[in-house]
C-alpha cells in the first residue's frame, strides 16, 4: 500500500502566539516559529513529529511514501534523505514531491491541489490505490491498517467523537452516511442550527480527520473539478470528497474507528502532545 502525506502548508496557525500557556520550552517555541510544523522535535528524544506518523504507517505495512512539501521547505527532504541513506526509515521508501505555488498567490492552492500535483510528479501512482493523510495529525497504526485492508476502492475513516469535546467536534467535518455506511455528505464546522439538526437526527456522530484511501483513476476527475473554497480560496480535499459523494452514490465507504488522534495545529497543542509522546513512545 502507498501513502501520500500532505505536508506543504504554510503552518500559519502554528506561527501565532500562544493563547495562555507560557510555560512551553523556549526551544519548542523557536522550532514552532521557524520549522515546518511536521519537523518540530517532540517526545523524549525530540524526534520530528513526522517520524511518529511514518513509524505508525510502517507498522501497518506501508512500504512506499510520498511527502508533498512546500517548495520553500529546505529541511524535511534533506532530513529524510539522510535517514534513508542510513536505512533508518522503518523499511519505508520515501519520495518527495513539491506543491508549487501559482505566481499570483502567496500560499499553496490547498490539499486537493497538493494531491493533484503529487500524482502529476509520480505518474505511476495514477494506476494505484493509495492512502492520503495530513502530516500534522498522528494517526494510529490501526487507521492505516483499516484503510489498507478495506476492499472498497475508495474509503475514509469515520472517527467516533465520544472522546472529544463538543467544541472540537464542531470544528471538524461531520460525516453523514447512508444505512450501508457510504458517505452522503460532509458538514464542515456546522452552525448552531445545523448542529441542533445533527444532534437530533444522528444517534452517533462521526467526524473526518482527513485520512482516505483513493483509487487514483476515480479520484482525478473530481480533483480537477474541485472549486475554490469561497472563504479560504483553496481547493480542499473535503470539498472534493463531498462533491464526489453527491455526484456518485455509494462511491466512498466510511469505516468506523474509535481511537484518539493527536492534532498538531498550533503552539497550544504542543505541551499535551509532548507529554503523550513521552509516555506512549518512550525512547523511540
Amino acid at each position: 500500500m502507498k501513502l501520500l502525506i500532505l505536508a506543504g502548508g504554510m503552518s500559519s496557525r502554528m506561527k501565532k502566539a500562544l493563547d495562555t500557556d507560557t510555560s512551553l520550552d523556549s526551544r519548542l517555541i523557536e522550532q514552532a516559529n521557524t520549522l515546518p510544523k511536521c519537523m518540530i522535535g517532540l517526545g523524549k528524544n525530540g524526534r520530528p513529529f513526522m517520524d511518529y506518523v511514518l513509524y505508525n504507517a510502517s507498522k501497518a505495512g506501508i512500504k512506499e511514501v510520498i511527502l508533498i512539501l512546500n517548495p520553500k521547505d529546505n529541511i524535511t527532504q534533506t532530513y529524510y534523505q539522510n535517514l534513508m541513506a542510513n536505512q533508518n526509515t522503518w523499511g519505508l521508501d520515501i519520495r518527495f514531491a513539491k506543491q508549487y505555488i501559482p505566481e499570483n498567490r502567496e500560499k499553496p492552492l490547498g490539499t486537493s491541489d497538493a494531491i493533484q500535483q503529487a500524482l502529476a510528479q509520480f505518474p505511476a501512482w495514477k494506476e494505484s490505490r493509495f492512502i492520503v493523510c495530513n502530516g500534522d495529525n498522528l494517526y494510529p497504526s490501526k487507521a492505516f491498517r483499516l484503510l489498507s485492508e478495506d476492499s472498497h476502492p475508495n474509503a475514509m475513516l469515520d472517527w467516533d467523537t465520544g472522546l472529544y469535546t463538543v467544541e472540537r467536534v464542531r470544528n471538524c467535518a461531520i460525516i453523514k452516511k447512508d444505512k450501508e455506511g457510504f458517505l452522503v455528505d460532509l458538514l464542515e464546522k456546522p452552525s448552531d442550527t445545523e448542529w441542533e439538526e445533527i444532534v437530533s437526527s444522528m444517534s452517533q456522530i462521526g467526524i473526518s480527520w482527513n485520512i482516505f484511501a483513493f483509487t487514483a483513476k476515480e479520484l482525478l476527475p473530481f480533483l480537477e473539478k474541485t472549486p475554490l473554497h469561497p472563504i479560504r480560496n483553496e481547493k480542499e480535499i473535503p470539498v472534493t470528497v463531498k462533491l464526489w459523494a453527491k455526484e456518485v452514490q455509494k462511491s466512498i465507504f466510511t469505516i468506523p474507528i474509535a481511537e484518539v488522534l493527536l492534532d498538531l495545529t498550533s503552539k497550544n497543542d504542543i505541551s499535551e502532545i509532548q507529554s503523550i509522546l513521552e509516555k506512549e513512545y518512550g525512547d523511540f
